[in-house]
């Protein structure tokens, strides 16, 4: 049997990933857009409104209208899902 070392995986930060969510960042940088998403669902707020979400954590960023009637556990998936499936992509082998 053969035994293979696990490779720590690093979370990068998709930043086109993240930017295709808003029309603004609103001057605040899409690493930082993430470390608060990031921060607002390991605090229990996923059933906060988005857009009330933003307004107070990255004041001046602005939402696509589609994502600010949503949920922040909503506004999450919609970045990691894509950004999961990126990744499975970039793991499959030829």
């Amino acid at each position: 049997m053969t035994e293979r070392s696990a490779v720590p995986r690093v979370t990068e930060c998709h930043s086109d990933a993240l930017k295709r969510l808003f029309i603004d960042l609103g001057g605040h940088s899409a690493h930082k857009a993430l470390q608060v998403l990031t921060n607002a669902i390991h605090c229990q707020q996923r059933d906060m409104n988005a857009y009330d979400w933003l307004s107070s954590a990255l004041p001046g960023a602005t939402l696509k209208p589609a994502l600010a009637f949503g949920t922040v556990g909503e506004l999450y998936r919609s970045f990691a899902r894509p950004a999961e499936f990126a990744r499975l992509n970039a793991l499959r082998r030829p």
